[in-house]
């Protein structure tokens, strides 16, 4: 086994060291862990490279403010290479097809390979399969770009039909939750939403107040929420249920997700796929190699989300400085600030530390925070602009389209 440049002496390097950083993802984790690392004035000359194939990095949390005309593609999609404008990290647009942890290099699909003293890898999760005939042709997923820009031009065709149209969402979680109330405003009259689960309860981790708010926006709505319901097939304008076939001009699959599989030098994973890591998010036996985000699995679970990703990131960013200054990691201790959930155009409902609002109120609260977490300044600042344009223009929260 290769040793890392955390358990090889540091004597005999001169001061001018600037140690090669790769980054596996551009998604939160991986991002932000790059732009965290500009933080730290001893890491600026540091040659850092993100390999990321995709040419935007997307805000998750406010894709579904697309489809209600809230926020526009450019707000939630910015260019990585906007983001990484004046920094020290260089974008390479490839895929890495290979991890060999004893050579310290990262194979690229689409050039030679590059040599790391430190990798992250962020590589994220993927739609987990279910095995429900005809759900891959017929059912459109919602976490790429590509998704965000199908649903929204099929909800544009279905405003404009001359027949009554339906939606079914598949999945209770957080994203069906929001995908249904989102579509039920975009649609309005024209549309039936029903949001169907195999379970007996929707958003089942959440807080009850923030269930009680989603069930009450849902109702609202006339969603017709379809519990302990299987799905048997999905074809191209039907659903097939126990009690049979259910209209559906557009079928949404949002359940859950797994983490994509690793890359290289096999290690140590759990039944999920996910690879084990220390408390200080380093992999076992390569210390110089950290694992962020989805694919990584602790003792204690880190949920999979966006908010654990940042806190994730920015431990990350902090235990490289330490270490380029020859001191310890520290160990990664992860803090739930709350739960925000979209319900609805300009509406939202929020829980944390006990507090629940809901509402317009929470609407904002949670626009607020989530342009709070953009990933630069400049992009924040030119998305805070847009929104407080519309509230002066009257056009969100307080005036219904």
């Amino acid at each position: 086994m290769a040793l890392s440049p955390a358990q090889t002496s540091y004597s005999g390097r001169s001061t001018n060291y600037c140690p090669r950083i790769v980054i596996v993802g551009g998604g939160f984790g991986g991002l932000y862990t790059a732009l965290y690392l500009q933080k730290y004035r001893h890491l600026r000359d540091s040659a850092i490279t993100l390999i990321e194939p995709r040419e935007r990095f997307l805000f998750t949390p406010l894709l579904y403010e697309v489809l209600t005309e809230e926020l526009l593609l450019w707000e939630v999609a910015p260019a990585y290479q906007s983001l990484l404008m004046g920094t020290n990290v260089q974008w390479q647009q490839d895929w890495a097809d290979h991890i060999d942890l004893e050579q310290q290099r990262v194979m690229l699909r689409q050039g030679d390979s590059l040599p790391y003293d430190y990798l992250v890898v962020s590589t994220g999760a993927k739609t987990r399969p279910l095995p429900i005939p005809g759900i891959r042709e017929h059912a459109i997923t919602f976490r790429s770009l590509d998704d965000v820009v199908t649903v929204k031009a099929r909800l544009d065709q279905l405003v404009q039909a001359a027949h009554p149209v339906a939606v079914t969402v598949i999945g209770a979680g957080a994203s069906g939750v929001e995908l249904a109330t989102k579509v039920a405003d975009r649609l309005g009259q024209k549309g039936q939403v029903r949001l169907v689960d195999r379970g007996h309860q929707i958003l089942k981790p959440f807080p009850k107040g923030l269930q009680r708010q989603a069930m009450d926006a849902l109702l609202q709505r006339n969603v017709d929420v379809l519990l302990q319901t299987q799905i048997n097939q999905v074809g191209p304008t039907t659903v097939g249920l126990d009690e049979g076939d259910m209209p559906s001009h557009l079928t949404l699959w949002a359940t859950g997700t797994e983490p994509v599989e690793w890359l290289g030098t096999p290690v140590r994973t759990n039944d999920q796929g996910q690879v084990w890591v220390r408390s200080t998010l380093q992999l076992e036996d390569y210390f110089n190699v950290f694992v962020v985000g989805d694919v990584a699995a602790q003792p204690k679970p880190i949920p999979n989300t966006a908010q654990a990703a940042y806190q994730a990131a920015a431990a990350v960013a902090s235990n490289l400085a330490y270490m380029t200054r020859q001191r310890q990691p520290k160990s990664f201790r992860y803090l739930h600030l709350g739960d925000m959930l979209a319900l609805g155009k300009g509406t939202a409902g929020v829980w944390s530390f006990g507090l629940s609002l809901g509402g317009k109120l929470g609407g904002i609260i949670r626009r607020a925070v989530y342009i709070h977490r953009l990933p630069t300044n400049r992009h924040r600042l030119k998305v805070a602009r847009r929104a407080l344009q519309q509230i002066v223009a009257g056009l969100w929260p307080f005036k219904k389209s």
